[in-house]
């Protein structure tokens, strides 16, 4: 029997209960950064901001789908 592989994609707030882009940001720590520069920034430039710094400090694409893995589903999904 094959393992079970669910595929959610990021529809914030619909089938996903936050929104993907903060919850990646708080749960590496860098929501300092992130509120500091929010009202300074357009959204996508500050989420091409937010990753660049979470790379220079060494955070990888492994350690982001880690957070993703625990982002909570909406209960009634």
């Amino acid at each position: 029997m094959a393992a079970a592989i669910v595929v959610v994609f990021d529809f914030d707030k619909t089938i996903i209960d936050v929104d993907s882009d903060n919850w990646v940001i708080d749960e590496l720590g860098f929501n300092d950064l992130f509120n500091q520069l929010l009202p300074t920034m357009p959204w996508n430039s500050l989420m091409d901001r937010m990753m660049k710094e979470l790379h220079s400090d060494g955070k990888t694409m492994e350690d982001i789908a880690e957070v993703l893995k625990r982002i909570p589903i909406h209960s009634q999904v």
